[in-house]
């Protein structure tokens, strides 16, 4: 439990092109992973954390979101970012009005963390993880956990601790100075406003930033990603009723009204309510409200909401010493 008051920004905005088709009519946030939606996950696990300001940075199909949003107590204020033009501008439109400590969490990474271990202290602090391909990131260098530089997705990084989507910041009106600076002089990174650009900012004049690492960081970016993250939460969040007929394999996540008939699910399987699975087998993979799947051998795959995957049966008369190979 952590003592001291915390403003909050979820940024949402973000079009989830790396995830069509889902994200043509669902906002990446709230695709669903390890039986809730992404935001879902995010919401659930700050419980304990005493939040006076909660912000949600909305993009387009923001309905949805506010609507998911609604299920929770929280008294949040959405704020709409017409235009894409960033991380560092989608937290400068959260941040309007706020002032003090504050916690900014990305809304499609999933961050196994104590919070309130998080926010103590009186130092900005980035939640940093090592990884094989830094190109694709913020990167920090960093000496004695102290950064000391910050680049925006590097050609030549210097370093392999990434930015993993996780920030707290003492006072987020010098984070909104920051951002202005690089809007007043169209300083961008890849045609946009980023977030590390403005923390470098800082830095440069004096802000002091420090590191924690994160162990258990999910990427909801891609749909590879989406599977390797429901493959990981499953075995912390799998939950399913006997169903006879079937076989299940652990872990996975089978809503309580979802059929399951003459059908091998598992291991690593999320199905979501209403969902019809029949004469399949299926692994690895993620079915979204109200599917059909129908004889079917599905791995690594996601089916959207109200999909109908229907495969059938091949009929064989082979002969001795014969090699078949069936896509």
């Amino acid at each position: 439990m952590v003592s001291l008051k915390v403003n909050l920004i979820i940024p949402v905005a973000g079009e989830g092109t790396r995830l069509r088709p889902h994200t043509h009519s669902t906002p990446k946030s709230i695709l669903y992973v390890a039986g809730k939606p992404i935001l879902g996950h995010i919401i659930d696990s700050l419980q304990g954390l005493e939040i006076s300001h909660f912000s949600i940075v909305l993009g387009s199909q923001g309905e949805a979101i506010v609507d998911f949003c609604n299920k929770y107590p929280y008294d949040f204020k959405y704020v709409l970012q017409e235009k894409r033009l960033g991380l560092g501008h989608a937290i400068y439109m959260g941040a309007q009005g706020l002032d003090g400590p504050t916690l900014v969490l990305l809304g499609d990474t999933i961050i196994d963390v104590d919070y309130g271990e998080f926010c103590s202290g009186n130092t900005n602090i980035l939640a940093v993880k090592e990884v094989d391909d830094p190109k694709r990131f913020g990167i920090v260098e960093v000496k004695d956990n102290d950064v000391i530089d910050l680049v925006e997705k590097p050609k030549q990084p210097r370093s392999n601790l990434a930015i993993v989507g996780l920030y707290y910041f003492n006072d987020i009106t010098k984070v909104s100075a920051a951002v202005e600076h690089l809007m007043k002089n169209e300083i961008k990174t890849r045609h946009e406003y980023q977030l590390t650009d403005a923390l470098k900012h800082m830095l440069e004049n004096g802000e002091k930033f420090r590191v924690m690492k994160i162990d258990s960081w999910y990427d909801c970016g891609t749909a590879q990603a989406l599977i390797n993250t429901n493959h990981h939460l499953l075995h912390k969040t799998q939950y399913h009723k006997e169903r006879s007929g079937n076989i299940i394999i652990p872990p996975v996540y089978i809503a309580d009204s979802a059929k399951i008939a003459q059908s091998v699910v598992g291991p690593c399987v999320s199905i979501d309510e209403e969902v019809a699975v029949k004469n399949s087998i299926i692994s690895e993979s993620i079915i979204n409200r109200g599917a059909t799947v129908e004889n079917a051998l599905l791995t690594e795959s996601i089916i959207g909401e109200k999909a109908r995957v229907k495969g059938g049966y091949k009929r064989l008369n082979v002969s001795e010493s014969s090699r078949v190979e069936i896509p």
